[in-house]
């Protein structure tokens, strides 16, 4: 499989403006900036997009892992929370913080733990990602529990 993603920079690094579409046409001609957008036009950034991306992928493999365990998860939800620092003028990535809270039934809190270190095993995107990525896990009627 093979997807792709066109984005077109113009201006300079500060005043310039982009945009990104993707090959399936779910983003098409989205604007981006560096930050956040300082207009009144909706803008991501690629750190956004990167987030979403993260956020996404783990839902889903998160859900899958649940299912191997003859569960059948009613909702997973993923927030990600990806930290951007300049680091001696060089900027950086430096943790994403995944919150996931699933609604399963028929599932303890430890096996949704194990699933959600399996998933992020599994995700293709943390895969490549070489920055710590902390989980906090929440099923539907625990207290939210940070994993390593």
């Amino acid at each position: 499989m093979i997807r792709s993603a066109t984005a077109t920079w113009k201006g300079g690094p500060g005043a310039g403006e982009g945009s990104v579409s993707t090959s399936s046409g779910v983003i098409t001609n989205a604007l981006y900036s560096f930050g956040s957008s300082s207009g009144n036009d909706p803008c991501t950034s690629p750190c956004e997009m990167l987030a979403a991306a993260t956020a996404s992928c783990m839902s889903l493999m998160i859900a899958q892992e649940i299912a191997k365990l003859g569960v059948r998860p009613a909702n997973v939800r993923t927030e990600a929370f990806l930290t951007l620092e300049d680091k001696r003028q060089k900027w950086a990535i430096t943790s994403i913080e995944l919150r996931i809270a699933a609604e399963t039934s028929g599932i303890d809190l430890d096996n949704l733990r194990l699933a959600c270190r399996h998933a992020k095993a599994r995700c293709p995107i943390s895969q490549v990602l070489d920055v710590p990525i902390k989980l906090t896990i929440q099923a539907a009627t625990t207290e939210p529990q940070a994993v390593a």
